[in-house]
């Protein structure tokens, strides 16, 4: 499930007063070792003071002038994924966390990287699927149908065999690169497991076919390591709808993705390059492709 900020927040903080000095808070800072402290002037939240800030600010000078310029209240119940791009987004290096008005929480750059690190596949540089699981909920909660691309490597565990995990390894690599070269912006990639590759996108089907029929040919076209031929199978799985999903995005997700896993898999074994079957949706299809 994806992990929202009151999972990870740093709940133990210092505020300061907006006329407090730095070389104060330098004090406070070289003891506890905060990354960022509140700053309040009668009471209210004006600001965030950073470790950064302190650096850079003369021994003189007071919170309300060093602190940070902009800052961002967030709920408790905010997705990790969300806060990520509001630091990104913002150029803030951090977010505070309230309840009720209530300051409980913050949230640094510090903390969402080791948070995120956790999602991403060390061998591809690629997110895990919680990614794919949040941009499908942002996507649907913003009116959009969603689909499913699902890639498998054709015969990867006989060339994990005949070659070796070094030169699987590689090609697992490279195919995530061609892919990534080949998506639309709009979409979103993630190695899903093994040799397994899923895409979010915020199309319909008829979209999505365009789009693996393009990465099954640069897949197929490209030159791999040793000369070895790789081609993909691809299953699709997705709405036609144009109106608006109400409830619980997870289940419709994880129906998405199976049904487009299986998709692939079909791939693998038809003699013929489509194959078309029910979502479990009275408005979806699912399609599989083979190279």
């Amino acid at each position: 499930m994806i992990r929202q900020v009151s999972e990870i927040m740093i709940k133990n903080f210092t505020i300061v007063n907006a006329l407090q000095s730095v070389e104060y808070i330098r004090n406070i800072y070289a003891e506890k070792e905060v990354e960022c402290f509140p700053v309040t002037e009668e009471g209210k939240i004006i600001g965030i003071l950073t470790s950064k800030d302190l650096m850079k600010s003369h021994f003189n000078r007071i919170a309300a002038d060093a602190m940070s310029g902009k800052f961002q209240c967030i709920s408790p119940s905010t997705p990790v994924w969300k806060a990520h791009e509001l630091l990104n987004e913002e150029g803030m290096d951090a977010l505070i966390v309230q309840e009720n008005h209530e300051l409980v929480g913050l949230i640094t750059k510090g903390l969402l990287k080791a948070e995120l690190g956790k999602h991403i596949d060390l061998l591809t540089d690629l997110y895990k699927s919680d990614y794919i699981y949040y941009h499908a909920a942002e996507l649907m909660e913003a009116g959009h149908e969603i689909s499913i691309i699902f890639i498998d490597i054709n015969n990867f565990g006989s060339i994990n065999k005949e070659l070796g995990h070094i030169v699987g390894d590689k090609i697992l690599k490279e195919v995530a690169l061609i892919l990534q070269k080949n998506l639309p912006q709009e979409t979103f990639l993630c190695r899903f497991g093994g040799d397994e590759f899923a895409i979010l996108t915020p199309y319909y089907i008829h979209e999505c076919k365009m789009i693996a029929e393009k990465l099954l040919k640069a897949v197929k076209a490209h030159s791999f390591p040793d000369n070895v031929p790789v081609s993909l199978s691809a299953g699709i799985a997705g709405g036609r709808r144009h109106n608006h999903r109400s409830g619980d995005t997870f289940p419709t997700v994880s129906n998405l993705l199976n049904i487009a896993s299986i998709a692939s898999t079909k791939a693998k074994k038809e003699l013929s390059n489509l194959f078309v079957g029910e979502t479990g949706f009275a408005d979806g299809i699912a399609q599989t492709y083979s190279s």
